[in-house]
């Protein structure tokens, strides 16, 4: 037997692997963005409607909430939650009426534009 014999079953499963792996890697939802593009689609259409006023802003916000605890851990996760706790509790005093809308949309304005700033320096 050559060497050549001997290294071509090893060479074909080495192939093999690295040709599941890239496609592993391609269809993973998280490297094509699949699990997040889903979190901002839902995002833009949510927002959408609670600016139009046909989804409570709590909603809005414990709907976001429920949907970041179940994306892949990251700064950009942690960064969400952390602002979506405090838009949500927020979201409930304008609900119960202890803050009026203005001040709302004042203070959301504010929370927001930090979130956004803050994403963009990660």
């Amino acid at each position: 037997m050559t060497t050549t014999t001997l290294l071509r079953p090893l060479l074909c499963t080495t192939a093999f692997a690295a040709a599941l792996l890239a496609a592993g890697c391609a269809t993973h939802p998280s490297a094509a963005g699949g699990e997040w593009g889903g979190y901002h689609r839902w995002q833009q259409a949510a927002l959408a409607e609670a600016q139009q006023g046909t989804l409570a802003w709590s909603s809005y916000y414990q709907q976001s909430f429920d949907r970041l605890t179940v994306l892949p851990p990251s700064l950009e996760q942690d960064a969400r939650l952390e602002a979506t706790v405090n838009l949500l509790s927020l979201a409930r005093k304008r609900d119960a009426g202890e803050i009026a809308p203005d001040a709302f949309e004042q203070q959301r304005a504010v929370l927001e534009a930090r979130l956004a700033q803050r994403l963009q320096h990660q």
